[in-house]
């Protein structure tokens, strides 16, 4: 079955899986081919992910999970991939940190930038009758 992986900024992962596993909130699903269409929502959890040769792990956080056609599709806010369920963990963790950075940093950015919009304001006179 084919597999493809979406988040925020397009198309992560795509792939050919022999079948998957979703572990979620109401816990794990097999999906295997010809399975009938399904859609399932996972708040914190995972895909495992079993090729004729490989077993891995796609962790990821408020995503959705729909089957239909022999075709997966996961959508989620974020997702990493592992050869191991601890890999693609860490992976996972080490993502979302950097996201909380990045997002922190776009956040001083913006208060910085309102600051000196206000100031500019203030000393220009503008809203003054």
């Amino acid at each position: 079955m084919k597999f493809k992986v979406t988040v925020y900024d397009g198309v992560r992962y795509q792939d050919e899986v022999k079948y998957v596993v979703v572990s979620n909130h109401d816990g794990e699903t097999a999906i295997l081919q010809k399975h009938v269409p399904i859609i399932l929502t996972v708040d914190k959890g995972f895909v495992k992910l079993v090729s004729e040769d490989s077993v891995s792990y796609l962790v990821l956080e408020n995503g959705v999970v729909t089957f239909k056609n022999n075709e997966l599709n996961v959508l989620a806010l974020e997702a990493q991939i592992g050869p191991t369920y601890e890999k693609a963990k860490s992976a996972f963790d080490k993502a979302k940190k950097a996201n909380l950075e990045e997002e922190k940093k776009d956040n001083i950015d913006m208060s910085k930038l309102e600051m000196e919009l206000r100031e500019s304001i203030i000393k220009s006179g503008a809203g003054r009758l």
